[in-house]
């Protein structure tokens, strides 16, 4: 039986529908339902004098009074939550009002045919979940809702109208008949009723009704100051400090990333490090972009976050990072500075690489000395040169359910990690292996091995081309041979296929971020051979 007292309803009413950080701004119930309205404050006191509502579901379209066009916008009383009813042949739908999607620059997914969410990306590229629309509730994150009517100068209000029954009469309830039982408090004030209805004759199934109506308030923030052009949602003016020398007795220096807190080229605070200082971090903290492509994209010579940030950085030395020091206060949210701090080291002996140098320091254009940047550098301008000497490409471009395989190819980013290992030989593999044009390759080609696979095709090709590379194919073969008995199938060195290839890498006895290097510098010597003989 339904709990005609409504003691769920209360508990809600005291914590202003405010659960966990969010606050239910719409809600159909099988009688009844909860509404919500961004309210003027001059409104306010008079709103809680009453348990009616100021507002209807219906109040959601500018309209024409007195020869005049009013929007909704400007009423004393202002839906978040637009209610759309079904027309026609269209089912109902919720909607949020548009001022707060853009005010908060939201962007909508449906998750369903009959629900969405609206997403928050902050400055630093992260996602924050804001709103929560079903058929049948609306959820909005207390703090963006606070933020928003703050800086509209209003207060908020939840309505709420809400009908129970019972089949059993008041006597049989053992309770007595409410009329106009108001109850107030400050921030709410709601009228609740329970009645006879056994002899009204309109249902014949209940005999005793219970009925709560009124308001909740939800306060703006006091004081509220704005920082920045949209609000307060967004952490600034916080710099993290890092690592930037030792002093005389050995100690490590660190000093703010803040750009108006450094020196300069013309002059300002001239006591103070120089915006170009460089800062140290250890290679992995490459790993978390390499492991989330589709967010991040790492590059020779700076990390983008899609279209949100970029920061230039050093990424061609062997054994570290290095970013300016002013790089790290001006394009990083505080937040990722935080995630930086965690990798920072000390300066290191061999500072900037030769790359960094020349271009940074001398102003030149430089190609990239490690090499992974370098094969994707090449892989690139190859590919573009054989498909304008012969019309196709040798290695077909990825999917795009692909691509990360090649936006992610680098180096290991931590030593001897079997996983990240493993995971660049599947890449470069699919890259060089699996992507052999092998349709174009055997045109015009007669191939007398039976049931050739793509090595075999391209070691035909290059025959029929009056070219030998052995060296070159039984690379290929090894790598591929690599994949299937490292990545593909469980490692085990007793399969003497496994053995063998093995061997050929010389993995048993070097390190595994030396064996990748000579293998990417391998792939490397084939692109420079192949363009070299047959591109010309």
């Amino acid at each position: 039986m339904e709990d005609l007292f409504f003691k769920d309803i209360k508990a809600q009413i005291d914590t202003g529908f405010v659960n966990q950080g969010w606050i239910t701004a719409y809600k159909s119930f099988e009688r009844g339902g909860l509404y919500s309205a961004i309210a003027d404050i001059d409104k306010v006191d008079d709103a809680l004098k009453s348990h009616n509502w100021e507002i209807r579901y219906g109040d959601i379209r500018p309209y024409i009074y007195d020869e005049k066009y009013c929007s909704i916008n400007n009423l004393d009383f202002e839906p978040l939550v637009l209610c759309r009813e079904e027309l026609g042949q269209y089912d109902n739908y919720r909607e949020l009002s548009e001022d707060f999607r853009l005010y908060h620059n939201l962007y909508e997914i449906y998750t369903s045919p009959n629900s969405k969410k609206y997403v928050y990306i902050d400055s630093n590229g992260d996602e924050e979940e804001v709103a929560k629309i079903t058929e049948k509730e609306v959820f909005v994150k207390l703090k963006f809702l606070k933020d928003y009517i703050s800086a509209k100068g209003k207060h908020f209000f939840v309505y709420f109208d809400i009908m129970r029954y019972s089949p059993k009469l008041l006597t049989e309830l053992n309770i007595n008949e409410l009329n106009e039982n108001v109850e107030k408090k400050g921030v709410y004030f709601y009228n609740h009723i329970i009645k006879d209805v056994s002899k009204d004759g309109f249902d014949k199934k209940n005999s005793t009704f219970s009925w709560i109506m009124g308001k909740v308030l939800i306060r703006k923030i006091e004081d509220y100051q704005h920082d920045g052009l949209w609000g307060n949602m967004e952490e600034r003016g916080k710099y993290a400090e890092f690592i930037i020398d030792y002093d005389e007795s050995g100690n490590e220096i660190s000093f703010t990333c803040d750009e108006d807190k450094l020196g300069n080229y013309f002059g300002k605070n001239p006591d103070s490090p120089q915006y170009v200082t460089p800062v140290f971090f250890s290679k992995d903290v490459l790993k978390k972009y390499y492991d989330n492509p589709q967010k991040y994209s790492v590059e020779d010579g700076c990390i983008w976050c899609g279209s949100v940030w970029c920061l230039r950085l050093d990424n061609s030395c062997k054994d570290y990072v290095i970013v300016l020091l002013g790089d790290l206060g001006k394009n990083l949210h505080y937040k990722e500075q935080l995630y930086w701090k965690s990798y920072n080291i000390p300066p290191q002996k061999g500072g900037f690489s030769r790359t960094a140098f020349t271009r940074w320091i001398e102003g030149k254009p430089c190609n990239p000395d490690k090499a992974d940047l370098y094969l994707k550098m090449r892989y690139s301008q190859f590919s573009k040169l054989w498909n304008e000497k012969f019309g196709w490409y040798l290695f077909k471009p990825l999917s795009e359910d692909d691509s990360h395989y090649f936006q992610t190819l680098h180096l290991l980013t931590t030593d001897n990690n079997n996983k990240e290992f493993d995971e660049q030989i599947l890449a470069l593999t699919k890259i060089f292996i699996d992507s052999l044009n092998e349709k174009e390759l055997v045109k015009g080609i007669s191939i007398t091995k039976e049931s050739p696979k793509g090595i075999d095709k391209f070691e035909a090709f290059l025959e029929n081309n009056s070219l030998k590379f052995p060296e070159m194919i039984t690379f290929f073969r090894n790598i591929q041979s690599l994949r299937s008995s490292t990545v593909a199938h469980r490692r085990s060195t007793e399969r003497k296929d496994t053995k063998k290839v093995l061997d050929y890498f010389e993995i048993e006895t070097n390190p595994l971020d030396k064996v990748l290097e000579e293998i990417f510098m391998n792939f490397i010597k084939t692109l420079n051979t192949l363009e070299k003989q047959l591109i010309k």
